[in-house]
């Protein structure tokens, strides 16, 4: 919510969130139509498919190590501006918008899914 309202400082911003949440559906439908999924013992087992796990693994990596490196050189900015002039900086950045939102969008996405395939095997099982 936080960087939707700093979106509004840069309304551009908002292009870049709206690319973000489309790539994150579209992740989420592959991954749904590719996920495999087992039940052992009244247990539910899945897993997603490999190019999934990497592209989400990849976004994740890339923009953590890239903020730190960053980070490292906002030192004197954070010192003299504060966390606002961080939390600026951050919805001033495309790469790190859409990739928060793909990441959360698929996140949520694919954990709706689980947990709707649980309660339906939970509802078989009664």
């Amino acid at each position: 919510m936080t960087l939707l309202t700093m979106s509004s400082l840069h309304p551009l911003s908002y292009l870049y969130d709206l690319i973000g949440i489309l790539l994150g559906l579209m992740l989420t439908i592959y991954a749904l139509k590719h996920v495999s999924i087992e039940n052992r013992g009244g247990i539910i087992y899945f897993r997603t498919h490999m190019w999934v796990e990497l592209i989400v693994l990849c976004i994740f990596l890339y923009r953590f190590l890239s903020r730190l490196i960053e980070i490292n050189g906002l030192e004197t900015a954070l010192l003299n501006g504060g966390s606002a002039a961080y939390g600026t900086f951050l919805a001033q950045d495309p790469a790190t918008m859409i990739g928060f939102f793909v990441l959360a969008v698929y996140y949520v996405g694919f954990s709706f899914f689980v947990l709707k395939k649980g309660k339906i095997a939970e509802n078989r099982s009664l």
